[in-house]
C-alpha cells in the first residue's frame, strides 16, 4: 500500500504564517508523516474534520485558530516533490474553479505538502522532534489557539501532543488496550479516532465506544458512553458536542452535562431526507459544525454530504448517491467514500473524498470543485 493523504492538520497559510485566507494563491498546509495512511476497506485516505477545520482557518468552536510553525527537512522536499504529480493532475481543475477580478485568466491554487512530525512506522513507538517520532495509523487532529497539535495516535492507543517546533510528546496513554481513566500514562485507550477541542482546551476523543476526556495536564476521564462505534466528533457554539456514530447510523449529542441523545437518524441505515426522527444515514463517518450550528455529515456508504438545520432538517448538500468523481452543483456532483469533513468561517465545507484521493470543497451554495 502507497503512503497517501489521510489528515491535513495544521495552519494552511501563504509564507506559513499560521493564518489562512481562500483567496490567496500560495497556501502552505503542513501534514504530518505519521499521518499519511489508515486502514479503511483496503486503502488509505481519510481526514480529520477538526483537523482541516483548524488548516483551513476556523469555524465552529471544536478547534482554535493557531499559529503552527512546520519543521524543515530534506524530507519535506521528497513528500512535495512525490506528490507532485497528484498537485499537477489537481491544478487543470482548480484553475478551472478559481475566481477574481478582470479578464485575464486566475492561477490555480497550489498547496505545498511538507511533513511537521513523524517518519514510515518501525514498529518501534517514539517521542522525538520532527520525523524522530514515530505514530501507527493515527486518525484525527486538532489545535489549540497556540499552535499546539493533538493527534489521536489509534494504534499506539495514545493521545499525542506536537508542539509549533516539531517537538512530539505523549499527553496521555501507556499504549496497552484499555478503557483505564487517569493521568498521562496511568490512562488507558481502545480506539481513540476522531478528536477535538472545547474552547477551555480540553480534548474529547472517540475511543470505541465512548467520548473520553483529556485534560490539558493530561487527567482523562470519560466523558460519555452508549455509543457503537463513533469517530468524529465536533462541538456547537453553545458547547454540545456532535458525534457521528458508525454503526448505529445516526449522529448523537452530547450536552455539557455528557447527556446523550440522537440529534439525528432513526438507527438503521438507508437513505432519507427530512425530520431529524425520520431521516436516515449510512455509516455516516464524518461531521462539523458552523458558526450557525448547521451541521454537515460525511455520509460514508451513500456518497453524499449532508446538511443538518438548527431546526433537525435534513437534507442532502451534495452527491448523487452513486459513486464518482463529478464536480458539479448539489445532486449533480459525485463522490466515493467521502470520510472527513469539515467548515470554513465563510461556510465552505471540505471534504475527504476517500477512494477518489482527493480533497474536495463544496461552497455555500452547493458547488462542488
Amino acid at each position: 500500500m502507497t503512503n497517501q493523504l489521510k489528515d491535513l492538520s495544521v495552519k494552511a497559510s501563504p509564507g506559513n504564517t499560521g493564518h489562512v485566507s481562500h483567496t490567496q494563491t500560495q497556501p502552505v498546509l503542513n501534514v504530518p508523516m505519521g499521518l499519511k495512511r489508515r486502514h479503511f476497506m483496503g486503502t488509505a485516505l481519510a481526514l480529520d474534520a477538526a483537523a482541516l477545520l483548524a488548516a483551513c482557518g476556523g469555524g465552529g468552536s471544536d478547534t482554535s485558530a493557531g499559529s503552527v510553525s512546520s519543521s524543515s527537512s530534506s524530507s519535506s522536499s521528497s513528500s512535495s516533490s512525490s506528490s507532485s504529480s497528484s498537485s499537477s493532475s489537481s491544478s487543470s481543475s482548480s484553475s478551472s474553479s478559481g475566481s477574481g477580478s478582470g479578464s485575464g485568466s486566475v492561477a490555480p491554487t497550489q498547496w505545498v505538502v511538507s511533513t511537521v512530525a513523524g517518519t514510515f512506522f518501525n514498529g518501534i513507538f517514539a517521542d522525538g522532534t520532527g520525523e524522530t517520532a514515530t505514530f501507527d495509523r493515527p486518525h484525527g487532529v486538532a489545535v489549540d489557539t497556540s499552535g499546539n497539535l493533538y493527534v489521536a495516535d489509534t494504534n499506539l492507543k495514545r493521545i499525542r501532543k506536537i508542539n509549533p517546533a516539531g517537538v512530539v510528546s505523549t499527553l496521555a496513554g501507556i499504549g496497552d488496550v484499555g478503557e483505564i481513566d487517569g493521568t498521562g500514562e496511568t490512562a488507558n485507550f481502545r480506539n481513540p479516532t476522531g478528536i477535538c477541542l472545547d474552547t477551555s482546551g480540553n480534548l474529547y476523543t472517540a475511543d470505541f465506544n465512548r467520548i473520553r476526556k483529556i485534560t490539558p495536564s493530561g487527567v482523562v476521564s470519560t466523558f460519555a458512553t452508549g455509543f457503537n462505534q463513533p469517530y468524529h466528533l465536533a462541538f456547537d457554539t453553545s458547547g454540545y458536542l456532535y458525534v457521528a456514530d458508525e454503526n448505529t447510523h445516526s449522529i448523537k449529542k452530547v450536552s455539557p452535562e455528557g447527556v446523550v441523545s440522537t440529534a439525528a437518524g432513526v438507527g438503521v441505515s438507508g437513505y432519507l431526507d427530512g425530520s431529524a426522527g425520520t431521516a436516515k444515514f449510512n455509516f455516516p463517518y464524518g461531521v462539523t459544525v458552523d458558526s450557525s450550528n448547521n451541521l454537515y455529515v460525511a455520509d460514508t456508504i451513500n456518497n453524499r454530504i449532508r446538511k443538518i438545520d438548527p431546526q433537525g432538517l435534513v437534507s442532502n448538500l451534495a452527491g448523487t448517491g452513486a459513486a464518482g468523481a463529478v464536480d458539479g452543483t448539489g445532486g449533480t456532483a459525485s463522490f466515493e467514500r467521502p470520510i472527513g469533513i469539515s467548515v470554513d468561517t465563510s461556510g465552505h465545507v471540505y471534504v475527504a473524498d476517500y477512494n477518489n484521493h482527493r480533497i474536495r470543497k463544496i461552497s455555500p451554495e452547493g458547488v462542488v470543485s
